[in-house]
């Protein structure tokens, strides 16, 4: 009778175990997406070979389209091929943003570190790495040849290639960059660059370095941009002082957060507010500051924003509750996932210990009972080295399901529906239930949600 379960199933749910979720979350989709999406422009099978992908890494992973560039937006609705579930490749929309490019060769970078940690454990994972870091080098050189306008600054795109002729053909969407995409460029150029001491890779690092001199010849323009923007800025030249420790970087730092605090301390309720996800990207853009800095200022602005951020959480409810007289609220996936990093962080860089029931609450309820995942991986079998703490292969170090999924979310096989964030979910005051927007990827949320949980798992 074992297939009845235990009578009583206690709640085991911590920190590490949602943490670890969306870990794995992240990596798998972005897996799905990369190699088997066709979500974007790719490389054709036939070209694999003369671009240097193994053959090895080719049968690792039964790759046969890995993008080099992913487009807008898709219907994350699986279709039926040959007796398998696959995107639909005629849905797309066919402009390219620049951020969420960026965010996606980053978050592969980043899964770079991860593989390379099953060398002389596990072959086929540690194959990953290699695999990984010859796409993202295809990717940077495609974002460089296509991806620019004429004064050399990254741009968001429209594909306006024809299928019947080989020539690519892209037109800006406007003609306004941000800084904040050139920033997320520089951090992806030079994380690239660390990886290979040969000499043509310094070219890589040569670029990114270039983008960094334009910041610093710019820095009175960009004291002008909005709250949004140099939020994105600061963010971005973070995880590139993670990857550098340049002082030119972490002088830029100092001056764009200082600017941010200044506007965040005159209207710090209206901001909380009004601005919910980027108030939580100020709190982590402080707490990384003062990690690196040990300056009191960035301490005190990140302690200030996590007592108000926590006063929206209704114990009651065991949800994030905005402030609002609106029948509903509306709730986008990257402010849900900004504000659980945002108590992830503090708990983790205060060390505390003790779980938070307000974590696992809107956990459950916001991410998973809300409906704005889709649906989730199956978690790995266990002859899978990843089932187990430290790639044993030990039954002594199996990890339990909680590290990988929730059961009562369904698998991308099971709903046919992406393992993907959906852009939002409007939650009714009255009826206390959420109800979900259409079953749309939104490739610049997804991708930056991917990025920060896989960025702060290898932090």
């Amino acid at each position: 009778m074992k297939f009845i379960g235990p009578f009583l199933r206690i709640n085991t749910l911590n920190r590490n175990n949602i943490k670890n979720q969306f870990f794995y979350l992240s990596k798998e989709s972005l897996k799905d997406i990369v190699f088997d999406s066709k979500c974007g422009i790719y490389i054709p099978l036939k070209d694999l070979k003369s671009k240097s992908f193994s053959k090895i890494d080719i049968n690792t992973t039964n790759l046969n389209s890995p993008l080099l560039c992913v487009y807008k937006k898709a219907d994350a609705k699986l279709k039926s091929k040959e007796g398998t579930l696959t995107w639909n490749e005629n849905k797309v929309k066919k402009e390219i943003t620049i951020n969420s490019n960026a965010f996606m060769t980053l978050s592969l970078l980043e899964l770079v570190d991860y593989y390379s940690s099953f060398k002389n454990l596990d072959d086929s994972k540690y194959a990953l790495s290699s695999l990984y870091l010859k796409l993202c080098k295809e990717q940077l050189e495609f974002y460089a040849s296509y991806f620019r306008n004429k004064d050399g600054l990254f741009v968001d795109k429209v594909d306006l290639t024809d299928p019947m002729n080989q020539e690519f053909n892209f037109e800006n969407k406007n003609n306004k960059f941000k800084f904040s995409d050139q920033a997320l460029m520089m951090s992806a150029y030079y994380k690239y660059s660390s990886y290979n001491e040969e000499k043509h890779e310094h070219e890589y690092e040569k670029f990114a370095l270039d983008i960094l001199n334009m910041f610093t010849q710019y820095k009175e323009e960009i004291y002008n941009v909005s709250f949004e923007e140099l939020n994105k800025i600061c963010l971005a030249l973070n995880v590139f002082y993670k990857y550098s420790g340049l002082d030119e970087c972490k002088n830029l730092l100092l001056d764009f957060s200082d600017l941010l605090i200044e506007q965040y301390n005159t209207k710090p309720s209206v901001i909380i507010n009004a601005k919910l996800d980027y108030s939580c990207m100020l709190f982590i853009n402080s707490t990384l500051l003062y990690e690196k800095t040990g300056m009191h200022k960035f301490k005190s602005t990140s302690e200030d924003l996590y007592e108000k951020l926590i006063t929206l959480y209704q114990s009651d409810k065991g949800i994030l509750l905005k402030e609002t007289t609106d029948k509903e609220i509306n709730y986008t996936c990257d402010e849900l996932i900004l504000y659980m990093y945002s108590q992830i962080l503090y708990s983790d860089f205060n060390k505390i210990e003790d779980d938070s029931y307000m974590l696992q609450d809107i956990f459950k309820h916001q991410i998973i009972d809300s409906g704005i995942v889709l649906s989730w991986p199956d978690s790995p079998s266990l002859d899978n080295s990843e089932h187990y703490r430290g790639f044993s292969l030990k039954s002594e170090d199996l990890l339990q399901e909680e590290d990988f999924r929730m059961p009562t979310i369904g698998t991308p096989e099971n709903n046919e529906l992406a393992s993907i964030f959906i852009k939002n979910v409007t939650y009714n005051k009255r009826k206390e239930s959420f109800k979900q927007t259409k079953s749309s990827f939104d490739s610049s949320k997804n991708m930056f949600i991917f990025f920060l949980t896989i960025f702060f798992r290898n932090k």
